[in-house]
């Protein structure tokens, strides 16, 4: 994974205006919202603190937020992840799950320039991603797409699904790519030099009972844990587009062909070829292990179709899918 590029910071201008600034209110309500049973980052503040303290706290930590912005730099300390392994006995190779421990007040600062970001994204976002937005949730997409197949039962027709795994999709963002399509979207170019301070040299240890391992600096990927994380990876994949009818929630991607005449030809390998396009041209992975083809309709009774084919093999088809 290569590492973020200084030279995306010669495209940027200096556009840091008074807009762009943190209201100590804001920070104040942010605090008295912190969950205080989840466990405190490397920094060891407890949220506790934060949270009792919000009142007092919260005009240096906006002070210090508004700086780190118009100077475009994240402290070190807020950059940094606490990996702890909690048990989750299902089997010898998967009986612990890493869960990544951040600063708390790194996720006050994330979830307010978010909300900024969101703000200047959503207009332009996919309409069928319905991931980590407003007044959207699995409920709309799953519905969406059932409607979609109904209605084209209903009228006799068949349908062809393709459900796509990326193969681990927050690990393999490429920083690059990330903040150029940033560019591309018109964000304010202060933030997106905060956003490169943001990415930049990110650092994790591990921590089993009394003993912490060294730092590692990490070479790519999307803070786990954090509130940019699937924020950003909307702006990734939004311009993944088929010529078919696609369905995404942040990186679960569904690829649907509608055939409302049992003699119409299938142009599903076509559609599979232009995912597998976008997937090289963006440096991601299609696990071919966890993606799968379901038909539907009378054209799933025939032999009229010829399976979807990768350089792996044959994409495998199941009767029935947990989406």
């Amino acid at each position: 994974m290569p590492k973020v590029d200084p030279e995306i910071l010669v495209e940027l201008t200096d556009d840091y205006s008074c807009e762009i600034w943190i209201d100590p209110i804001d920070v104040e309500n942010c605090l008295a919202r912190i969950n205080i049973s989840k466990a405190s980052g490397p920094d060891g503040i407890p949220s506790w603190l934060l949270r009792d303290f919000a009142p007092y706290l919260c005009q240096p930590l906006a002070a210090i937020f508004n700086a780190s912005i118009r100077e475009g730099y994240m402290p070190p300390i807020w950059k940094s992840a606490e990996v702890v392994l909690v048990p989750r006995p299902r089997s010898i190779q998967t009986d612990l799950h890493p869960i990544s421990l951040l600063p708390c007040v790194a996720k006050v600062f994330e979830s307010i320039t978010g909300r900024w970001l969101l703000t200047i994204l959503e207009p332009s976002f996919d309409p069928n991603q319905y991931g980590c937005r407003r007044e959207r949730s699995t409920t709309h997409a799953l519905v969406a797409m059932t409607h979609a197949w109904q209605s084209t039962l209903d009228h006799g027709g068949a349908v062809r699904v393709l459900f796509v795994d990326f193969k681990k999709a927050f690990d393999l963002v490429n920083h690059n790519l990330l903040l150029h399509k940033l560019i591309d979207r018109k964000v304010p170019h202060c933030l997106i030099k905060w956003f490169f301070s943001y990415l930049d040299q990110r650092s994790q240890r591990v921590h089993a009972g009394n003993s912490h391992s060294t730092w590692q600096l990490l070479n790519g990927a999307m803070p786990q844990g954090s509130w940019l994380g699937p924020l950003t990876f909307l702006v990734l994949i939004d311009d993944l587009n088929i010529n078919c009818l696609l369905h995404k929630y942040v990186d679960d991607t569904t690829l649907t062909e509608l055939l409302l005449n049992n003699w119409e030809p299938s142009n599903m390998q076509s559609y599979l070829q232009q995912l597998l396009n976008w997937t090289d041209s963006n440096n991601m992975v299609v696990n071919f292990d966890k993606t799968k083809e379901m038909i539907m309709g009378p054209i799933s009774k025939t032999t009229n179709f010829l399976p979807l084919t990768t350089d792996t093999g044959y994409i495998e088809q199941v009767n029935s899918f947990k989406l």
